[in-house]
């Protein structure tokens, strides 16, 4: 890490209703660093993924990219250099794998993804450069993907996240957001993807990587930032994290002596 901060989140606040799902979250991801983001169920992540990369807004607070103010749908800020995956992966399942990886080459080039999908299918995608095709070749080869002319619905779910995190890699981010991708994965895509975050960090980009293993994160990450109902119960050292009473508590519902009400 070179210490420059890449994105930056002050005051972040999201409800539903009467549900608060981020509480005055404090976030900062430098260049060259992975950042884990753990908690239980409800605990926000996937809140602040989304608000981060535009899916969803936030009722308050303010977000930075490279020190300029992030906001906009999520087709823009995917233009100004945030790629994500999501939970429930987000393929063009009719498609093949070449054609979904080809999908993040061009993505940057196009007003979003979702229309490049939506374009493919109605059959205007444009044919890809001889350059798209050779750095699709090489990202194959990366991932260990094989046998690229398989349709994407008839892989496996962590078949499907590989492919996704893939695409997200070529769309060469400054920031990348994984929302559990490990999830469903076998040993050979959990390889594949702890590769891909190795890769994005030695080129100096951000990740941050959500995920419920707290002990697979913690080999992978910098720093770890623990949520509990929408707010940040620690940050920092993830050896440190797993250790903590924030995450006995939290996790397991341990309280202190101190804290204890007799």
């Amino acid at each position: 890490m070179n210490g420059e901060v890449l994105l930056r989140g002050t005051g972040l606040g999201k409800r539903y209703g009467g549900v608060i799902a981020l509480d005055d979250v404090e976030l900062r991801l430098s260049a060259g660093e992975v950042l884990g983001l753990v908690g239980p169920n409800g605990a926000g992540k996937t809140t602040l993924v989304d608000v981060i990369s535009g899916v969803q807004s936030a009722n308050r607070g303010e977000l930075t990219l490279n020190g300029k103010a992030l906001h906009g749908p999520a087709s823009k800020r995917a233009k100004l250099g945030l790629a994500r995956t999501f939970q429930y992966p987000q393929l063009a399942l009719g498609l093949s794998v070449r054609d979904n990886l080809l999908l993040g080459r061009c993505a940057v080039r196009q007003r979003s993804l979702g229309a490049l999908i939506a374009g493919a299918f109605v059959g205007i995608f444009r044919p890809p450069s001889r350059a798209d095709v050779a750095a699709v070749e090489r990202l194959a080869d990366e991932l260990h993907l094989e046998r690229l002319d398989r349709l994407t619905g008839d892989l496996t779910l962590g078949e499907q996240r590989l492919v996704e995190v893939g695409r997200a890699l070529g769309q060469d981010p400054i920031v990348m957001l994984l929302d559990e991708p490990f999830a469903g994965s076998d040993a050979h895509g959990i390889a594949g993807i702890s590769e891909v975050v190795r890769t994005v960090q030695r080129r100096g980009h951000g990740i941050i990587l959500v995920d419920h293993n707290v002990d697979l994160v913690s080999m992978l990450v910098d720093r770890v930032m623990l949520l509990d109902r929408g707010h940040v119960a620690f940050d920092g050292d993830p050896h440190e994290c797993v250790v903590s009473p924030e995450m006995q508590r939290v996790y397991f519902g341990v309280v202190e002596a101190d804290d204890d009400v007799a």
